[in-house]
């Protein structure tokens, strides 16, 4: 049984009758594996990308064009005419943008890449180089799904040695690019001096690699259902958990546990060092856990009126007198009759108690467990420079007949 038909069975996929779309550069790897499924009882659709970065990626195109109609295969192609920024990454995202648009627009049943057992290797090392972060390690998974798309990669299973000789066996043109020749990129020096040297140790050094990636899907499989019941709690734009929900892991659980946090909320993959990564930082402040994407600034005071939306922190609220079912409630309170202001409480403000009295806001950020860093990313609402409401914090505490309800909604 040949490697594709075994791939196949292994992971449960059956072509037959299906619409399939197999992105195509023109060269061995995605050339070898539109040869091999040509035949097959199947839609097979040949989606080739012309990122016209170099002079000559016309030839590309017409050598599809002459495959394509030999074998009386639908090639669809798109070029990339309007690109500034030329960057892999750019290039990478318009791809696959036209990619996803064609399966969708053929409701294909699966998107199949040429990335093989090599390709899967070098992804590995190059990962474990820049970062070591498992999750990014074992990103190239066999089958997967990308915008709503099923995307498998039947080829995993051959080297790169095995696509190029298949070719040259049935004596089938294709394409190098000249660009992977040369030991300029860390990409292209891990293909050219490390892997030879793996595969001199132990030529099964491509199985092992997908067993590794295999076996490192599946902790993470693991570890994401024993966090999936720890949900996080919404906070002016931070992220809090109690403590006591994680007193039974390590640190470097909890670091796992962040990071995949990190993923689900912010899609960034981050390696947390002493709980921080770039904008991304924990902290523990009383009996919580708090995630912070940046530092809030603080907002100057501004006016808003009665039943008109305003912006606070990129939260849009509203306040009125009346109900609204449609909007989250934040909270309410009473005061009288007279404009608003907005904007984040004032350090050293003062607040009226019902006594008559004042406290601080510090002492009532406090028993809220809001640490000094979000503070200034908490709704304030000011009456005549004095503060009425202050979200999931304080609301005005004095009372008189001429009192109205005031209502503060989050709305869409």
């Amino acid at each position: 049984m040949d490697k594709l038909k075994q791939f196949l069975i292994d992971y449960n996929l059956d072509f037959t009758n299906k619409t399939v779309i197999v992105a195509c550069s023109a060269g061995p790897d995605s050339l070898a594996l539109v040869d091999m499924l040509k035949d097959w009882p199947l839609k097979l659709i040949v989606a080739h990308f012309d990122h016209q970065i170099r002079e000559d990626s016309y030839l590309e195109t017409k050598l599809l064009q002459q495959y394509c109609q030999k074998n009386k295969l639908m090639l669809c192609v798109e070029k990339w005419s309007k690109h500034v920024n030329k960057t892999e990454a750019a290039a990478r995202e318009a791809r696959y943008n036209f990619l996803l648009e064609l399966a969708k627009s053929w409701h294909a049943d699966y998107l199949l890449t040429a990335h093989h057992g090599d390709d899967y290797l070098e992804n590995i090392l190059l990962k474990l180089i820049r970062s070591g972060d498992p999750a990014e390690m074992s990103s190239l998974q066999a089958v997967g799904q990308m915008a709503g798309v099923k995307l498998a990669r039947p080829l995993l299973y051959y080297s790169k040695a095995e696509l190029t000789k298949y070719l040259l066996d049935k004596h089938l043109a294709f394409i190098t690019d000249e660009t992977n020749l040369t030991n300029e990129n860390l990409r292209n020096r891990i293909r050219h001096q490390v892997v030879p040297l793996l595969k001199k140790e132990n030529p099964a050094i491509l199985k092992n690699g997908r067993v590794f990636g295999q076996k490192m899907l599946a902790y993470q499989g693991v570890a994401q259902k024993a966090f999936s019941d720890l949900e996080l709690e919404p906070v002016a734009g931070s992220l809090r958990i109690k403590k006591k929900l994680l007193a039974n892991y390590t640190d470097a659980e909890k670091n796992l546990f962040w990071e995949g946090k990190i993923w689900k909320y912010y899609n960034e993959r981050v390696h947390l060092d002493n709980w921080q990564s770039g904008i991304y930082r924990v902290l523990e402040y009383q009996d919580y856990f708090y995630l912070f994407k940046g530092q809030p600034k603080f907002v100057d005071k501004s006016s808003i009126k009665l039943d008109q939306p305003f912006t606070f922190h990129g939260r849009k609220y509203l306040i009125t007198t009346q109900l609204n079912p449609q909007a989250k409630l934040v909270g309410t309170f009473w005061s009288k009759e007279a404009g608003f202001e907005v904007g984040s409480a004032i350090s050293g403000s003062k607040l009226q108690l019902k006594n008559g009295h004042h406290a601080k806001s510090k002492k009532f950020f406090a028993q809220a467990a809001i640490p000094n860093i979000l503070r200034p990313a908490i709704l304030c609402l000011y009456q005549n420079k004095a503060i009425v409401f202050i979200e999931n914090v304080y609301k005005n505490q004095k009372c008189a007949n001429d009192f109205i309800k005031y209502y503060v909604f989050l709305v869409n």
